[in-house]
């Protein structure tokens, strides 16, 4: 393994950014030596690579499949009872898919008129708020998802489903668009106003077959609430399943990193593709602030229990480990022998998932 990945850099005072940032103009450089790891952190960083690399290795597909098949999925509705009390009020899309109490997102009460949203908040290791991981909105959810989105000052969303799939609708069209530049949602007597600002094609930097729009929308709401939110909106993940295990989904969270602010990420029901995304900035959250990678399994009950049956399929499972390993492929992280593993490894995953 010749190089290691750049970790987050060191928080720094305000004098301290601004000399840096007059140094590097000097230099004509983007980087400063203070966010170059040290030999120290490469090889512990290098260290918990090969440890999650030969884990996987060692399990490969087939074991990973069986890992899933055994953590099953199930909902106790004992710790979902706002979830029940929500469903006569058509509050929630799928009556199997829970939003467990413990962490749900509650909206504040007043100004709106209700505390529920089907949504949780889940934790990455170096942030208990990193992603709210919520149902894709119904007519009747349109203005509390955005003022949800306002509430908890959200700059990114990743929307990973379409509006309709397999000929059934999967989300309500609860954004604006070039046609129609302003959309207005209302619950109660208080009212949520959308617009579009702009909108394009994601430009990948690395070879990718993904189809994701990135829309810029500013939101209004009550009480003179504002906030700009780049919308992601990848359109060929299909339900269920998986899209190629590219470095696509890597830069497009790469991209959301940069806000501190709670990435919100919903598919139809919120817990299949959604998990997926969370699993995979899980591992890489371990991975740039130097921590241990824990076991697949452990992370993934980690987020269970903050948002009940994410990653549905054994398919989202693989996906999320081919994505990872397929990153430290990239970065030339392999020497020859696991470079060769790894190969073994794709053939068998591409079996399984097409």
């Amino acid at each position: 393994m010749s190089s290691v990945i750049q970790r987050r850099p060191k928080r720094r005072s305000g004098t301290q950014r601004s000399r840096e940032r007059t140094e590097r103009e000097k230099e004509g450089s983007q980087k400063t030596v203070a966010d170059e790891p040290t030999n120290i952190e490469r090889k512990a960083q290098r260290k918990q690579i090969l440890k999650f690399v030969k884990s996987t290795l060692e399990k490969g597909p087939p074991g990973l499949r069986t890992e899933f098949a055994a953590m099953k999925r199930f909902n106790d509705f004992e710790k979902m009872k706002s979830f029940k009390g929500a469903q006569e009020a058509g509050k929630n899309r799928y009556k199997d898919v829970g939003c467990l109490d413990n962490n749900r997102v509650k909206l504040a009460n007043p100004p709106w008129a209700h505390d529920y949203v089907h949504a949780n908040y889940v934790a990455t290791p170096t942030n208990s708020k990193r992603f709210i991981c919520t149902q894709a909105p119904l007519d009747k959810t349109c203005a509390d998802f955005w003022y949800m989105c306002l509430q908890e000052k959200v700059e990114t969303i990743f929307m990973l489903c379409n509006l309709t799939e397999k000929g059934a609708k999967k989300c309500s069209e609860y954004f604006p668009n070039k046609e129609k530049e302003t959309v207005e949602f209302e619950e109660k007597g208080n009212k949520i106003t959308v617009k579009f600002e702009s909108s394009g094609k994601v430009k990948f930097d690395k070879k990718t077959d993904a189809k994701v729009t990135e829309t810029v929308f500013t939101v209004e709401g009550p009480g003179g609430l504002t906030q700009k939110t780049t919308h992601y909106h990848w359109i060929d993940w299909p339900d269920r399943g998986v899209p190629t295990a590219d470095m696509a989904l890597l830069e497009l969270l790469a991209k959301a990193r940069v806000s501190k602010n709670p990435i919100v990420v919903h598919c139809s029901a919120g817990i299949g593709r959604t998990g997926s995304v969370v699993m995979i900035e899980y591992i890489m959250d371990q991975l740039l602030s130097g921590q241990s990678i824990e076991e697949s399994d452990k992370i993934l009950q980690k987020i269970r229990e903050q948002r009940n049956n994410s990653i549905q399929t054994d398919q989202q499972y693989l996906f999320v480990h081919q994505i990872m390993m397929n990153y430290f492929m990239e970065k030339k992280l392999f020497d020859k022998e696991v470079a060769m593993a790894h190969l073994a490894f794709t053939e068998q995953y591409l079996k399984l998932v097409h």
